[in-house]
C-alpha cells in the first residue's frame, strides 16, 4: 500500500508540473532575473511548491500536524511570491507552524524542549529557503535528507514527501523549467521539520541531535551566512551570492548540474554521520563538528569573494 502511495505521489507531481507552468505563465507568477541575486536568463515560473503540496495532499489530509501548518506556510509563501510578505508576518507564521509540529507531531510540551525546538524549526525553514538559489539544489538535498529520516526513524511514510519532491525535481534540475518559489522552499522546510519533530519526539534528545546532523547541510550554510555577514558588518537578513552552492561553483568552476550533485553528496555525508550517530553519538558529534569546520574552511564560507 505504501509503495503505491509513493508511486502515486511521484506521478501526480510529474503530471501536475506542466499544468502549473502554464498557470504561472498565464498569471505572471514568475521569477524575473535581476542580474544581482537572480541570474537566470529568462522569467521562470514559480508554483513548484503548489505541485508538491497537491501531490502529498491525498495521503496526508488527515494529519493535522502536517496539513494545517503546511497549508498555512505554503499559502503565505505563495503570497510572498506574488505580492511580498513582511518579515514579521513570515516570522509569526513560522512560529505557529513549528509550534504545531512540536505539539502534534513530536508530542512535546515541556517548556525548555519546546522553545529549543521552536528556535531550531524557524532556523531550519529559513536555512532551507536560503539554499533555494540554484537549479535542483534545495529540492535534491531535501530528498536526500528525507531518505535518511525515513531510514533512521523507520517512518517510511516520509517517502511520500520524497517522491513528490522528486517528481518536481525532474523539471527543476538545470536548466530549470519551474522554480519552487517561497511557497515551495517554505513547504520543504516544514516537511523537513515535520520529519525532525517525529524523530525528536520518538527518540528524545538523541533523536534531536541526529535530526540536527541529518539536516546539517542547511544549518551549515545558515550558520556561515550569519557569521560571514556579521564579520563584514552586513545585516544577517540580507541576501548574497556566497552561499555554499555559490562557493562550490566558484571553487571548481563547474556548471549548475555539477554543483547540485555535489550538494547531494554533502547532504548524504551528513546523513551517513547521522546513521553512525544512532549507535555512537559521541563519535558522531565529533565527526560532524570536524565536517562542519572543514566545509566552512575549504569553501571559505565565512568570507566574501
Amino acid at each position: 500500500m505504501l509503495l503505491v502511495q509513493v508511486l502515486l505521489s511521484f506521478l501526480i507531481s510529474v503530471i501536475l508540473v506542466p499544468f502549473m507552468i502554464k498557470i504561472a505563465k498565464k498569471f505572471n507568477i514568475v521569477d524575473k532575473p535581476d542580474n544581482i541575486l537572480k541570474v537566470h536568463k529568462e522569467p521562470t515560473p514559480y508554483l513548484g511548491g503548489i505541485v508538491i503540496f497537491l501531490s502529498v495532499l491525498p495521503f496526508y489530509y488527515k494529519d493535522l500536524g502536517f496539513i494545517i501548518p503546511a497549508g498555512l506556510l505554503t499559502c503565505i509563501g505563495l503570497y510572498d511570491d506574488i505580492k511580498r510578505v513582511s518579515p514579521f508576518i513570515r516570522l509569526i507564521a513560522e512560529f505557529i507552524v513549528v509550534s504545531m509540529a512540536i505539539y502534534y507531531v513530536a508530542g512535546i510540551d515541556q517548556p525548555f524542549q519546546f522553545i529549543l525546538l521552536v528556535i531550531t524549526g524557524i532556523a531550519l525553514i529559513n536555512g532551507v529557503n536560503m539554499v533555494d538559489g540554484m537549479d535542483g539544489v534545495c529540492a535534491g538535498t531535501a530528498v536526500v535528507s528525507l531518505l535518511f529520516f525515513a531510514f533512521i526513524s523507520k517512518n517510511f511514510g516520509l517517502l511520500i514527501f520524497a517522491a513528490a519532491i522528486s517528481g518536481f525535481l525532474i523539471y527543476n534540475f538545470h536548466p530549470a523549467k519551474i522554480f519552487l518559489g517561497d511557497a515551495g522552499s517554505y513547504l520543504i522546510g516544514y516537511i523537513l521539520f515535520y520529519s525532525f519533530s517525529f524523530l525528536s519526539g520518538r527518540s528524545g534528545r538523541g533523536g534531536y541531535f541526529i535530526s540536527l546532523i541529518i539536516t546539517g547541510f542547511y544549518f551549515t550554510d545558515l550558520t556561515y551566512a550569519v557569521i560571514r555577514r556579521i564579520l563584514n558588518k552586513k545585516s544577517p537578513f540580507l541576501g548574497d551570492k556566497d552561499h555554499i552552492y555559490d562557493k562550490i561553483r566558484k571553487k571548481f568552476n563547474k556548471e549548475s548540474k555539477f554543483v547540485a550533485v555535489f550538494t547531494y553528496l554533502i547532504s548524504s555525508i551528513f546523513g551517513i554521520i547521522g546513521v553512525i550517530s544512532w549507535d555512537f553519538q559521541f563519535i558522531g558529534v565529533i565527526i560532524v563538528i570536524i565536517t562542519f569546520a572543514f566545509i566552512g574552511y575549504y569553501f571559505k564560507l565565512y568570507t566574501y569573494n
